[in-house]
């Protein structure tokens, strides 16, 4: 029988699954729509970029079973399942710090890697349907016009500017003109619009990582404690 300091180890760390539990969720849910909204400009960014919520996935997943698995071993009292609810506990922990640290160290790229890819699409607008559709998708849902600024569509649309840089016109060049004296322009450049979505999701994600990895230390302890009280249980026998 446990003693009740032990017993109260034990039922604290029986809610404290549940707490993790729901952690998962939180975990796989976050990395699943941050996905989802780099997946709408995966031109404009790299395959690191999609990293972390793909880890925050995983990691969502295997603490869903994780904390299944601690509650059994509480519930049983079970020493080398409270050992092993421990370790895999650890794991998690390590790859949330490595998914956290990812998305920090993305957030000072991100002015870089965003601008470089807007310049190097917007050379195939009118030459590629898809590039050509993305980019007016882009300037029409940020209300941007131009990577850095609206006149770097100049050199490559003949001193013209996409429709989509004229707030009341959607699609490409046809029969009229969007001009920087219209008063519909977009004026903000899309790497800004772009860049600040980007970091919002990456600052979130690191957020949410780190901060439930920190919370994950008192479920390492916890199990540690009650494994230690078990064992001493049946050493007394």
């Amino acid at each position: 029988m446990l003693n009740k300091t032990s017993l109260a180890i034990k039922y604290l760390l029986f809610v404290f699954n549940l707490i993790i539990f729901f952690s998962g969720i939180l975990l796989f849910s976050v990395g699943l729509s941050i996905c989802n909204v780099y997946n709408h400009y995966e031109q404009f960014l790299t395959e690191h970029y999609f990293t972390a919520p793909s880890i925050l996935i995983v990691v969502g997943i295997v603490v869903l079973t994780v904390s299944f698995f601690g509650c059994c071993g509480t519930l049983k009292e079970n020493n080398c399942m409270m050992l092993t609810f421990g370790f895999l506990l650890a794991i998690c922990f390590l790859m949330e710090i490595v998914g956290g640290l990812t998305g920090f160290i993305l957030l000072e790229k991100t002015h870089f890697v965003v601008t470089s890819k807007l310049h190097e699409t917007m050379m195939f607008y009118n030459k590629t349907t898809h590039i050509t559709h993305i980019w007016d998708r882009l300037q029409t849902t940020l209300h941007c016009c131009g990577a850095e600024k609206l006149e770097d569509w100049y050199p490559i649309l003949d001193n013209k500017l996409p429709m989509s840089c004229c707030g009341s016109y959607d699609g490409a060049i046809d029969h009229q003109n969007c001009t920087a004296s219209e008063p519909t322009i977009f004026l903000q450049p899309c790497y800004e619009s772009l860049s600040k979505i980007v970091n919002d999701n990456a600052s979130v994600l690191s957020g949410v990582t780190i901060g439930i990895a920190f919370l994950q230390i008192l479920g390492i302890v916890l199990s540690c404690s009650l494994s230690k009280s078990i064992r001493n249980r049946y050493n007394l026998i």
